[in-house]
C-alpha cells in the first residue's frame, strides 16, 4: 500500500504569516483611542463618530464605548457620548492641579498688592468649588472663606465659571430649583443658564450677594496650558459694595494667564 503523505502540523519554525507579525492592540490601547477622540472641538460624539476617529470598528467601539459609560468614564445623553464625571474627578490629581496653588501664590500676591482685596483660587472638587489658596493683608477686612471651604457652583463666581467652562454634564446635573443663601441668590436652573452664557461672552464672573448678604466676588478663568480646559478661579471678594470691575478684571487676568504662563513652562 503506497505511504500517506505527511500531514502538517502545526507551523513550521520559521515561517510567519503577515498576521503572526503584526502586532495585536490591546483592549486599553483601544478603549484609550476612543478617550483621545474628545478635545475642545468634539466634545459629544455619536457611537459612529468615536467609532470612525478611533478608527475602529463600530461593533468594537460598540462593546467599549458601553463599558467605559458603565465604569463612568463616559456619559451618554439623547443618543451621543461626552467625558464622563469619574475622568474629571481624576483629572483633580494632576500635577496641574496639586501645583496650581503654590504657582498662583505670587501671582495673587500681585493682585492684592493692585487691588488691596482678598484673593481667592478655587479649583473644581465634584460638584463643588474648593478654596485652595486665599492671599489677604492687613486692610483687605475679613475674609469670607477659609482654605479647604467648598462652595456650590451656582451661587459663587469661581463655581459660576466652572460651569460655563467646564464639562456640561455640571449645568445639566443642577436641579430645576437651586437652593437659595440668600434673596440674592439664583434659583431657578433657567435664569442660570441665562446668566452662564453671559460669563461666556464676557469672559468673567461675579457675585452679588448671592452666596452672603454682604459678600461680593469678581473671579476669572484659570486655564490648562496643555489641554485648555479650565483648572481655577481666580477672584477677589468685597465687603458691601462690588469692587470696580473695569480696573478689576483686567488685573486677574494678567494674573490668571502668568499663572498658566508658569504652569507650561513647569511641565
Amino acid at each position: 500500500m503506497a505511504n500517506r503523505a505527511p500531514q502538517r502540523q502545526g507551523n513550521p519554525a520559521g515561517r510567519s504569516t503577515s498576521k503572526s507579525e503584526a502586532p495585536s492592540i490591546s483592549v486599553t490601547s483601544r478603549a484609550l483611542r476612543i478617550l483621545d477622540t474628545f478635545d475642545s472641538t468634539q466634545r459629544e460624539q455619536s457611537l459612529s463618530g468615536i467609532a470612525r476617529r478611533a478608527n475602529l470598528p463600530l461593533a468594537t467601539a460598540h462593546r467599549l464605548v458601553n463599558e467605559l459609560t458603565m465604569w463612568g468614564g463616559l456619559e451618554k445623553k439623547s443618543g451621543r457620548y461626552r467625558i464622563g464625571q469619574k475622568l474629571w474627578r481624576i483629572g483633580l490629581l494632576a500635577s496641574a492641579q496639586r501645583d496650581v496653588a503654590e504657582v498662583a501664590s505670587p501671582y495673587m500676591q500681585d493682585v492684592l498688592f493692585v487691588t488691596h482685596n482678598v484673593v481667592n483660587l478655587f479649583i473644581l472638587d465634584q460638584k463643588e468649588v474648593l478654596l485652595v489658596e486665599r492671599i489677604s493683608g492687613t486692610n483687605t477686612g475679613a475674609p469670607f472663606r477659609r482654605v479647604g471651604e467648598r462652595m456650590d457652583l451656582h451661587s459663587s463666581a469661581a463655581g459660576k465659571l466652572m460651569l460655563a467652562y467646564g464639562s456640561p454634564h455640571l449645568l445639566d446635573d443642577l436641579p430645576a430649583e437651586l437652593p437659595r443663601h440668600t434673596s440674592h441668590t439664583i434659583g431657578r436652573k433657567t435664569e442660570l443658564i441665562q446668566h452662564i452664557a453671559r460669563i461666556r461672552s464676557q469672559g468673567f464672573a461675579t457675585t452679588q450677594r448671592e452666596s452672603g448678604e454682604n459678600n461680593f466676588a469678581i473671579a476669572v478663568p484659570v486655564f490648562s496650558p496643555a489641554t485648555g480646559h479650565i483648572i481655577a478661579g481666580l477672584g477677589i471678594v468685597t465687603q458691601d459694595a462690588m469692587a470696580p470691575i473695569g480696573n478689576v478684571v483686567p488685573v486677574l487676568k494678567i494674573a490668571a494667564r502668568g499663572i498658566s504662563r508658569t504652569l507650561e513652562v513647569g511641565d
